[in-house]
């Protein structure tokens, strides 16, 4: 599957906005779900005849759930007629668990989908109302034991939160031992992040809500990676963790800097050497496909080799597996160590970061700090590049 590459599917329409999202998502224009979804594979047909194979395709939000299986069932066929899709592989949709029936759920696995991905957040109904989301606690448990019943072969994950407004390490705890108890065979658990253009950044700013601490968020984070590790969990990202041999296929090609097309509005894409986005604006989106077959991007970019070897290290590292010294040597012809030089050595004789044969991965105790670790590397590569560029004959980007 090296050579293969991910589908992301977006559908930017949610029946409510929860006041912590800045995803690209709206609260209306539910009237134009089926010429969105028009123009969805209007965008996909652009690859027509590319010849490239799919490991995974993952429909994203918004609220994917709000689609009716027929929906899903006519994109996929699309991204079927498009692509080589394998026949293994992952096809995740995201779903809110107030939108579940086992009904739906046997008909989403019906026309193809494998795997399902659970927005729960909390199992606390008076946090649930805090952030806005739309089910309940019972059910989200319930969403659970329906997509137990319906066996994807892929299973399902479960997202949650901690570093709510208020919350103790008690609470979080209690929120564990529940989650755990659901047997999802994934499990992603992010550290609430909110922004000051968001209603609850705004609170936030305000004093009107109180994040916990950075120690209490340190503790949390420890209680779930041993916790999850007794459970039977295997940490393969930074926030994610699976059942043996359940790791999300598609989560993993953001952090191995694979490549991957977005389609829809807000999408984004690293693909040929290039990233873009295309406009979150729902009209703009559907206007530009519908005039010239291809989406209005709001970025657009051909990466530098120094841009791209950042990427590669800085998402490798958010995995345990780290970064193969070999497939960096494959991909950009020069040895990690000695382009890290003097700061790479040095965090490696300080353990943030460890050697073992041809990895390199940030310490299971240091894993809070990676952000600080990256921060240290950045400059040796952009002098490594800066050096190659002034002894190098001058290269034109042809897109």
């Amino acid at each position: 599957m090296a050579n293969s590459i991910a589908i992301y599917i977006h559908f930017p329409f949610c029946l409510s906005i929860c006041p912590y999202c800045d995803f690209d998502r709206q609260a209306s224009g539910f009237d134009r779900i089926d010429v969105y979804l028009a123009a969805v594979e209007k965008e996909l047909g652009r690859y027509a005849h590319s010849g490239e194979q799919v490991h995974s395709v993952f429909f994203g939000g918004g609220t994917p759930s709000l689609m009716s299986p027929a929906q899903v069932a006519h994109v996929l066929q699309t991204a079927n007629d498009t692509f080589e899709i394998h026949k293994d592989a992952e096809i995740t949709l995201e779903c809110n668990p107030g939108d579940a029936d086992l009904q739906k759920l046997l008909r989403l696995k019906q026309v193809g989908v494998n795997r399902l991905s659970f927005g729960i957040q909390s199992l606390d109904d008076d946090v649930l109302e805090l952030l806005g989301r739309r089910h309940s606690s019972a059910e989200a448990r319930q969403a659970a034991a329906w997509a137990h019943q319906a066996q994807l072969n892929n299973g399902f994950n479960l997202d949650f939160m901690f570093g709510l407004p208020g919350q103790s390490l008690a609470h979080w705890q209690a929120t564990l031992e529940s989650a755990i108890a659901l047997e999802p065979d994934h499990l992603s658990c992010y550290l609430l992040t909110v922004d000051e253009r968001v209603p609850m950044g705004r609170d936030v700013a305000r004093g009107k809500l109180v994040l916990p601490v950075d120690d209490d968020l340190a503790e949390m984070y420890v209680l779930t990676r041993d916790r999850l590790a007794q459970a039977g969990y295997e940490q393969y990202e930074i926030s994610n963790w699976a059942k043996p041999n359940r790791a999300s296929r598609h989560n993993l090609t953001y952090w191995r800097d694979e490549q991957w097309i977005g389609v829809g509005a807000g999408a984004a894409s690293s693909f040929g050497g290039r990233r873009w986005k295309n406009s979150p604006v729902l009209e703009r989106y559907i206007e530009s496909i519908e005039r010239d077959g291809r989406a209005a991007c709001v970025e657009d970019e051909q990466t530098d080799r120094a841009t791209s070897m950042l990427d590669f290290i800085t998402l490798g590292l958010r995995l345990r597996e780290g970064i193969f010294l070999s497939r960096f040597q494959a991909r950009f012809g020069v040895d990690l160590l000695h382009t890290l030089g003097e700061t790479g050595a040095w965090l490696i004789e300080m353990r943030l970061l460890e050697l073992d044969g041809d990895r390199l991965y940030v310490a299971a105790e240091h894993q809070l700090i990676t952000n600080e670790i990256l921060v240290r590397l950045e400059e040796p590569l952009r002098n490594a590049n800066q050096v190659r560029r002034e002894t190098s004959a001058p290269q034109i980007a042809v897109r």
